[in-house]
């Protein structure tokens, strides 16, 4: 090589590469989520990290999410601090901000979620119909919905094979709804977080408790557990959410919102219907290693616990007459969507 080509080379090189790097630098746009979860739980592991993995990579690299490693506050406080910008997207229950959401949470009526596919495919889905004009999530972009899995009966004792043996048993729930349909079916609620929910069990303050079989597993309550009562159907569900800063999604180019929206919405279903189908799966092998007896309450008792709690649908229809929502439209759609998009399938058979 001639000097004057070395040169010409040495000054391309010196020109380019600053240049290259402040292009990437400036073309990479990294987005903060906001997590309350240890990272091993199936939501972060599960459904957040799969879900920014495929637009992180649908987006070329453009977008680079930060999954953050601590909670900046308690779960019920999520949705505020995202709208104040303390991230740039968040997850939550919507069930932690009683009668904020409450539309949105149509799925959480008990018997509307037949397993964790159906549940969450009919709550985005009625949600990309009806939620804008519920207006519930203002000062956010809603990207995806999602539920957990359908939940068991957990006895330190015996199961219960009819409403009746629900007398005098306690409880433990997580909030204030699930407590209302412990009440109706017969028993007495004991609210706690679901950390103490072993050490109340095992001293005899709880004699049960309510929980997806994944969630047995992971907060180590199975070593109390001797019985599950299984009810087909959904006893009832949560109703999670993923979100944006609003901000953060107007400043967003046009092809990396297109990236998010391409993984969103029904992809954040599947995600999750995999990941509580996972997770059941885990909790299953581990109460059954413990030889946990098992029982699935009777279709005569699920139709006596569906009458009794008919009161929480006509309590949610009337809040919807409240706000001018066609709310039996909107029901009738979310149950026709679980239906259709129900796990259980017959297939191959005449």
């Amino acid at each position: 090589m001639t000097t004057r080509r070395m040169l010409m080379a040495g000054t391309a090189a010196v020109l380019a590469t600053p240049a290259l790097v402040g292009r990437a630098a400036a073309q990479t746009r990294t987005i903060r989520v906001g997590n309350w979860l240890p990272a091993h739980h199936l939501i972060p592991r599960g459904i957040i990290e799969p879900w920014a993995r495929a637009i992180e990579a649908e987006s070329n690299g453009s977008l680079k999410f930060e999954i953050m490693p601590s909670a900046l506050g308690p779960p019920p406080q999520t949705f505020d601090l995202l709208l104040d910008g303390a991230f740039d997207v968040g997850y939550g229950v919507s069930g932690h901000n009683p009668g904020r959401f409450t539309m949105t949470q149509v799925m959480d009526l008990p018997f509307m979620s037949p397993d964790p596919w159906a549940g969450a495919a009919a709550s985005w889905l009625t949600y990309q119909r009806y939620g804008g004009r519920y207006n519930e999530h203002r000062g956010a972009h809603v990207a995806g919905l999602f539920v957990h899995s359908v939940p068991a009966l957990h006895w330190r004792g015996e199961p219960i094979t009819k409403l009746e043996d629900m007398q005098g048993r306690r409880v433990r729930v997580g909030g204030n709804v699930t407590g209302r349909i412990i009440t109706a079916l017969g028993g007495t609620p004991v609210q706690l977080p679901p950390t103490e929910a072993q050490q109340a069990m095992a001293r005899g303050v709880a004699d049960g408790i309510t929980f997806p079989i994944e969630s047995i597993a992971f907060f180590n309550i199975t070593p109390v557990i001797r019985s599950t009562t299984l009810i087909p159907g959904g006893l009832y569900t949560d109703t999670f959410w993923i979100a944006f800063n609003e901000r953060t999604w107007q400043g967003l180019t046009d092809a990396q919102r297109a990236a998010v929206n391409k993984h969103s919405g029904i992809a954040i279903a599947l995600q999750s219907g995999w990941a509580w189908t996972m997770g059941d799966r885990v909790g299953q092998q581990g109460l059954e290693a413990r030889n946990v007896a098992f029982n699935t309450l009777a279709e005569a008792e699920i139709a006596r616990a569906k009458e009794r709690l008919k009161v929480l649908e006509t309590e949610w229809l009337a809040e919807a007459q409240k706000r001018n929502l066609p709310g039996q439209e909107i029901l009738d759609y979310a149950r026709t969507m679980a239906r259709l998009y129900t796990a259980e399938r017959r297939v191959n058979v005449r």
